[in-house]
């Protein structure tokens, strides 16, 4: 506790200079790499098999970035001041954090969709009329480079269920909604170490 508090301390006195060593640090991708992992346990620990349900074909996608941000955590925390290794884990980073984001919005937007039509049915209204037919889902992923991790890996990355029609929520957000709080505080991480390592990088 003395040490993360002090760690603060240093962050407020001398912002560029302590996420210029931050960024050098190990423990800080292994951290970015450990929230990765995190998300994507809780995707399948506690939606899937607890909660079973289904993942979407958004939500293996969104999955896919979360996979990238912890190889990118661990590619660079080999030797955080390889600028190679940085390079690399760096772009991957970007990547995962950015259509992850992009993926989480469109997740929020088919199922904002998908329960507007729910309650214009349930009152009684007319389904094309109200804009209906939601957001089509399919069962045959296309991941980037072809990688066919729908059948390496089908617990993980196989869509079985619809996008938008989960009924999860906790304290008033879905499921796509703490994915988009999740990736904000991905690229704020993010974003202060690679400011950190350009700025460490041009000196």
């Amino acid at each position: 506790m003395t040490a993360i508090t002090a760690g603060f301390g240093d962050l407020r006195a001398a912002p560029g200079q302590t996420l210029t060593a931050w960024q050098n640090q190990r423990w800080l991708w292994l951290l970015m790499s450990g929230a990765a992992l995190f998300l994507i346990l809780s995707a399948m620990g506690y939606f899937q098999w607890f909660l079973e349900m289904d993942p979407c074909e958004i939500c293996v996608y969104i999955r896919f970035s979360q996979c990238c941000i912890l190889f990118a955590g661990l590619i660079i925390a080999i030797k955080p001041c390889n600028n190679v290794l940085k390079i690399a884990g760096m772009a991957l980073a970007w990547y995962g954090v950015l259509q992850g984001m992009a993926w989480s919005i469109e997740l929020n937007a088919l199922h904002d969709s998908s329960h507007a039509l729910d309650d214009v049915m349930a009152a009684g209204g007319d389904l094309f009329a109200a804009g209906g037919g939601g957001g089509a889902c399919s069962t045959e992923p296309h991941f980037p480079l072809g990688l066919p991790l729908h059948e390496w890996l089908p617990y993980e990355f196989q869509p079985s269920g619809i996008c938008g029609e989960d009924d999860w929520s906790l304290l008033g957000l879905n499921m796509a909604q703490y994915c988009i709080i999740a990736y904000s505080f991905f690229i704020i991480g993010l974003g202060a170490a690679t400011f950190g390592w350009l700025r460490g990088f041009k000196k």
